[in-house]
């Protein structure tokens, strides 16, 4: 014969009742003494219980057992550092890895990135996230070199402006600018920019795009086949190949891809979200250099683009021109 276990709630209803019956023996005898005797119980056990139960009118939850858990622990973080903690994450938006990373590379202080979220948690600033399924795919390990590759793509912000942007495969260094809108002529005016502000470090050998017509003319049945838009006569001048992913395939320009979705993510926790032009330009420029030169990446071992190009044998010396977000 099986037999059935009782979940936690059915034992808590099923401990207050029998409290509960305590209490209305002791009516019916006309003595509490009597009420445990009869019960086999303690004295100092029934008031405890019948305190607890007045003073919250009388409802049968009051006669629940409370959670053993301690409210804090000796190894519970001083209010201090719960309190910088609480600030780095409203000022810069990081994860719990990343905070704790930069506790200890700017304020020497060690703490896990559990002891960070426990934090956070607490001061409601982490929402539990439903897991999607995510469809695996095979992951490339190509190493890539400084340079070698740059994946480009166009984002736009509810079409206030659009944010050409391009990232080094190898170091993931980034580059971004606004534009009031998509063209040839557009992106030509950023691989000029974003030329000069990767050209002390490396320069580009491939860069490659999706078959948006700001980049491509192919998808237009309008344009003869052997039809070169601006941007492929300007690559062709500078001797860059330009590399092209096949249609519906934006995983093969992940990198790019998911560096859309954390500046998303980021301009909707750091700003008003208005998406008026001055503040997606202050943003644009703001986290393009906390981006390559201060926040840590989990795919470079903690390390920021600039420090992981740095430690690459040959580009120990090696610097970006940031004058060129300014421009």
């Amino acid at each position: 014969m099986r037999t059935r276990t009782m979940t936690r709630k059915q034992l808590q209803v099923y401990g207050a009742r029998i409290r509960l019956a305590w209490f209305r023996a002791a009516e019916e005898l006309g003595s509490v003494t009597a009420a445990c005797k009869h019960y086999g119980i303690a004295r100092s056990e029934y008031y405890y219980w019948h305190k607890r139960w007045r003073e919250n009118d009388k409802q049968i939850t009051s006669l629940y057992d409370l959670p053993r858990t301690p409210k804090s622990h000796s190894a519970d973080l001083d209010g201090e550092i719960a309190s910088l903690i609480v600030q780095l994450r409203l000022s810069l938006g990081y994860g719990e890895a990343k905070l704790a990373v930069v506790l200890a590379r700017d304020y020497d202080i060690v703490v896990s990135r559990h002891g960070v979220g426990n934090v956070l948690r607490r001061a409601g600033l982490t929402v539990p996230k439903r897991r999607k399924p995510r469809h695996q795919r095979e992951l490339n390990d190509y190493a890539y070199r400084p340079g070698e590759v740059g994946q480009m793509d166009v984002k736009h912000w509810k079409h206030a402006a659009y944010q050409y942007d391009i990232i080094d495969c190898a170091t993931r260094i980034k580059y971004k600018r606004l534009y009031p809108g998509v063209n040839p002529a557009y992106t030509v005016d950023f691989l000029e920019h974003a030329v000069r502000f990767f050209a002390p470090a490396f320069s580009f050998q491939c860069i490659q795009t999706d078959n948006g017509t700001e980049f491509v003319y192919d998808q237009l049945p309008q344009v003869k086949p052997d039809t070169t838009t601006a941007m492929q006569q300007w690559l062709q001048a500078k001797g860059i190949r330009h590399g092209r992913i096949p249609s519906r395939s934006p995983h093969l320009n992940g990198r790019i891809e998911r560096s859309h979705g954390v500046d998303k993510d980021r301009y909707k926790k750091l700003t008003t979200n208005s998406h008026s032009k001055t503040e997606l330009q202050t943003f644009l420029v703001d986290d393009c250099l906390d981006y390559n030169f201060y926040r840590p990446h989990s795919m470079l071992r903690m390390r920021t683009p600039v420090e992981y190009l740095q430690s690459i044998p040959g580009y120990e010396n090696a610097t970006l021109d940031t004058s060129v977000l300014y421009v």
